[in-house]
């Protein structure tokens, strides 16, 4: 594939290994590698010490901008977006927003005449926030997008739907030769891993109250929780700890905030099941990562998931919010080794058909449709 040589201006929200970071990350790395000069910026709090870095080393080059953090999450948004406007280079061919902040400081920079190039979204998801206010911003930004990714073909339909817009679809990838040194299991206990947020959408406190009764037939399972707060910032790893403690299984549970790649596919490594019972989701990329490591999945039927994940074959598929459904599958795979396995080898073959690589060139390809004079 030859690539038109152009500069493009990839933004993300955060630092931290969430979702859509970690797609900015590897879509940047691999449009590196196929000759397009991306540069990747990002925000971070000035009130916090930490190093202006990504939760992983990258080869992509990269700058992040501080903003003034605030409780109330309109002045946070404000101030977020502000950062952008003021700190964003101007005159690359192509800007590209992973997330609704982005997209609106674009959309902003766009109107005031300081940006002429095509601006390009991609819609993981679209939150509701359970906030008319939020909802409303997150909807303005898919609005004003030149152009919109989605990483599923559910939400294709939804856009097209629901917002009367068309988009391409440019999947999640997976590099495999991340996941090929899986290390030795260190325990013997049956256990369930979580990867995702703390925010409601991802329903972690289902998996939570499940607890008391999965150790009914497995006395000594464990749940290993990989999570940080969502975009609001409010959702806590202290109000889990709070109702596990409430629930009286505050012994079975772990959590973790922040955690290097090293030591995520070691939890991996360690897990029977990966558990991720959402109200609503994009793709699922933990899902991948777990798949990739020879594991099998629970999950709520909701957004992409069904695309990536085959029921029956992949993993097991309840419906979002049916507690008593997620408890059996889970019980199900925990008390069933050749299904975890037969699962388990499913899942590594299915994701073999997903790169980075791929996702770069339908990326590349949009690129240069919307710099095209005919178009």
């Amino acid at each position: 594939m030859v690539v038109v040589m152009m500069k493009v201006v990839m933004l993300t929200y955060s630092t931290k290994a969430r979702g859509g970071v970690a797609h900015a990350l590897k879509l940047s790395e691999h449009l590196r590698g196929i000759g397009v000069d991306v540069s990747l910026h990002t925000l971070m709090r000035e009130d916090v010490d930490e190093a202006e870095e990504f939760y992983r080393d990258t080869t992509t080059p990269y700058m992040v901008h501080r903003f003034k953090w605030e409780e109330d999450v309109t002045a946070r948004l404000q101030n977020m977006i502000r950062s952008y406007t003021i700190g964003i280079p101007k005159g690359a061919d192509v800007y590209h927003a992973q997330d609704c902040v982005g997209g609106t400081a674009l959309q902003i920079m766009k109107g005031n005449g300081e940006l002429s190039a095509p601006t390009f979204r991609t819609v993981h998801h679209i939150d509701d926030f359970a906030e008319p206010r939020l909802f409303e911003f997150e909807k303005r930004a898919v609005d004003h997008a030149d152009r919109l990714f989605v990483v599923s073909n559910y939400w294709q339909e939804v856009l097209r739907r629901d917002y009367n817009r068309d988009s391409v679809v440019a999947h999640n990838g997976i590099d495999l030769g991340d996941f090929d040194n899986i290390p030795e299991r260190r325990s013997t206990a049956p256990t369930i891993l979580f990867v995702g947020g703390l925010e409601p959408r991802k329903g972690l406190e289902f998996l939570v109250l499940l607890i008391s009764e999965i150790r009914k037939a497995h006395p000594d399972v464990r749940l290993s929780v990989v999570a940080k707060a969502g975009f609001r910032g409010v959702d806590s790893v202290e109000w889990f700890e709070h109702l596990a403690d409430r629930a009286r299984v505050q012994d079975a549970i772990e959590f973790h905030e922040s955690i290097s790649q090293h030591d995520l596919v070691r939890l991996y490594a360690d897990a029977d099941v990966v558990v991720l019972p959402s109200r609503d989701e994009g793709w699922g990329l933990s899902l991948m990562e777990a798949m990739a490591c020879g594991l099998p999945i629970v999950a709520s039927r909701v957004g992409g998931v069904p695309e990536l994940v085959r029921d029956g074959q992949d993993g097991l598929l309840v419906e979002s919010g049916d507690v008593v459904g997620l408890g059996h599958a889970i019980a199900r795979l925990l008390s069933d080794p050749e299904m975890r396995r037969r699962m388990g080898s499913s899942g590594r073959k299915r994701v073999e058909g997903f790169s980075w690589d791929d996702t770069a060139r339908v990326t590349s390809r949009e690129y240069e449709r919307a710099l095209s004079p005919s178009h």
